[in-house]
């Protein structure tokens, strides 16, 4: 499990709203996601009770949240190479080639595959498998 430290900003019931100090993991990512001060604002779990104001160490399972990424990314990009690929091969089978009929059944399957992703996404909410919590206390301001 990664940890990472923050601050929390604001809580409500057993969620917390925490600003995360630069994450080591997102050092050399060009994603965007941290703010222009170097802070990344984000939800956490809250199953220890901390405070508007506390330093906490968080916790993700880095395994889960790169299976997370696959899926997101990684699954409508494999749609839209096989698509592509299996487009061009049958329509070179038959003798008509279309370059744009390929490209186009890749884009149908790249955006078909958002909807299990969607699915997926839904069900790592509901279960809080992949989500921040959390997990110690570090010092309270």
């Amino acid at each position: 499990m990664d940890t990472e430290e923050g601050i929390i900003l604001e809580t409500y019931g057993r969620i917390a709203t925490i600003q995360i100090k630069s994450a080591g993991a997102c050092s050399r990512c060009k994603a965007g996601c941290m703010e222009r001060d170097g802070f990344m604002v984000a939800e956490a779990e809250n199953p220890i009770g901390a405070k508007v104001g506390d330093t906490v160490s968080l916790g993700l399972d880095s395994k889960k949240a790169l299976t997370a990424s696959f899926v997101v990314f990684g699954l409508p990009l494999l749609a839209l190479f096989i698509g592509v690929i299996a487009t061009n091969f049958v329509t070179d089978r038959i003798g008509y080639q279309n370059q744009a009929l390929s490209i186009i059944v890749g884009l149908i399957a790249f955006s078909l595959m958002f909807i299990p992703v969607k699915a997926y996404d839904k069900h790592l909410k509901k279960s809080g498998a992949c989500s921040i919590t959390i997990v110690e206390i570090m010092k309270d301001s």
